[in-house]
């Protein structure tokens, strides 16, 4: 069951993130055509204005369409002509001037930032007349190009919209997940944040002295060097430390029978001397805020979460431990899964939301931050826009970018799991 709040949790992030690219869009004059819970293809969908609002048949958080994310350009004639022509020859003699002039306007109206929609209703209202004189997979194909064209014409398409508008957009969906992990962490400290106390019970077994000394997880420490520890888990940390990394010899009660371990020597870790092992935590109680105080933790904590986060950032790609900090989805929803168990699943859910929204403002194509970098580009540029060829080039070092990180998540993940 615990699986199953996990993958609500995350799926209820993306379509978080997603409305606030929608309400924005629609606030400031951008033209949004769909708005989905789950991605495309529509299960079930009714429309109200301009929106088509529905249930997406694949349930991986939401979906959003924003008509003419891309500008258009002379190439998206270009693929829509072959089919066009092949009517306007197949037609009469005398029925032959729709599709040549209607090409020409196309390319003319995306040359010169005119409203070229006319001609594309046009186009298609002929396409449509004429869908028998074509194979159905290239009527289908040609329509489906010629109704995108068309769309991305249109006055209130996004590479129309002023450059504050569009950043607006933007980031928007980044601000929506920092909104509601905000909001989660306010849940989370007013509904009362759960304590645990560590006992003499081994949770699990990490270092070399204490698998060597013969310690196994769920044994209970009874003494250390013949010191009665009287279920204290601070006793057994004093006498371990008191050695100063002299032999240790641990007694332990392991299921009905009481055992003496091997004697071994503690490592020294940072000025500390360490078996190498765990305590097991119990519930001790929850500690409540008011709601006012829950609120202003959440806004220290989310600072503290994203500065640590961007730190984390910088050392990914300059230092061993902040490449190991790197996790994927993988490592997340394990994470979560035990967050559930332990009563900190709102915790983990809003550091998540927080990471989302930190990792699509980064400076890369296809994410947030770079259709911003984008934009701020363009403004430089004093309108001109970039060449398709260009953004493409960098969508595809972004990806790369993205993908290389998912997998040096995915390999820690691995680590974690199985063990070095």
């Amino acid at each position: 069951m615990s699986w199953a709040y996990v993958i609500l949790g995350l799926l209820l992030l993306i379509l978080i993130h997603e409305l606030g690219h929608f309400v924005v869009a629609r606030l400031v004059g951008a033209k949004a055509t769909r708005f989905l819970v789950g991605f495309p293809p529509v299960a079930i969908s009714f429309t109200r204005g301009e929106t088509e609002y529905g249930l997406g048949a694949i349930p991986l958080g939401g979906y959003v369409r924003i008509v003419g994310m891309n500008r258009p350009q002379s190439e998206d004639v270009i693929v829509c002509q072959d089919a066009l022509e092949e009517i306007q020859l197949r037609r009469p003699e005398g029925q032959r001037d729709i599709f040549g002039p209607a090409v020409a306007q196309l390319k003319g109206a995306i040359v010169l930032d005119a409203d070229g929609q006319a001609t594309a209703d046009r186009a298609l209202r002929a396409l449509d007349a004429d869908q028998d004189l074509l194979h159905p997979k290239t009527y289908k194909e040609t329509k489906k190009n010629l109704t995108r064209l068309r769309d991305d014409l249109d006055q209130r398409a996004y590479w129309r919209l002023a450059v504050w508008r569009r950043i607006a957009i933007i980031l928007a969906g980044p601000g929506a997940n920092v909104i509601a992990a905000i909001a989660i962490f306010t849940v989370f400290f007013w509904h009362g944040i759960p304590l645990e106390k560590p006992t003499t019970n081994v949770a699990n077994v990490s270092g070399k002295p204490a698998a060597a000394a013969g310690l196994q997880s769920g044994d209970r420490i009874l003494s250390v060097n013949g010191t009665n520890v009287s279920g204290d888990w601070q006793k057994v940390s004093e006498q371990v430390q008191g050695t100063k990394g002299g032999p240790i010899t641990l007694t332990v009660r392991r299921g009905d029978t009481t055992k003496t371990l091997t004697p071994v020597r503690p490592e020294s870790v940072d000025g500390r001397w360490l078996l190498g092992f765990t305590f097991q935590q119990v519930s001790d109680g929850v500690q409540r805020e008011p709601l006012l105080s829950a609120v202003g933790s959440a806004f220290r904590w989310s600072w503290i979460v994203t500065r640590e986060s961007l730190v984390g950032l910088t050392k990914i790609f300059t230092t061993e431990d902040g490449h190991n900090q790197v996790s994927s989805i993988v490592g997340i929803t394990a994470a979560s899964q035990q967050s559930v168990k332990q009563g900190s699943f709102l915790w983990t859910l809003g550091v998540v939301s927080l990471a989302l929204a930190i990792f699509n403002l980064l400076p890369f194509l296809p994410l947030d931050g770079g259709h911003v970098v984008v934009a701020l580009a363009e403004k430089l540029r004093r309108g001109k826009p970039l060449s398709r060829v260009v953004i493409e080039r960098v969508s595809i070092v972004g990806i790369a970018l993205v993908l290389m990180l998912f997998v040096i998540g995915l390999n820690n993940d691995i680590s974690r799991f199985t063990g070095p």
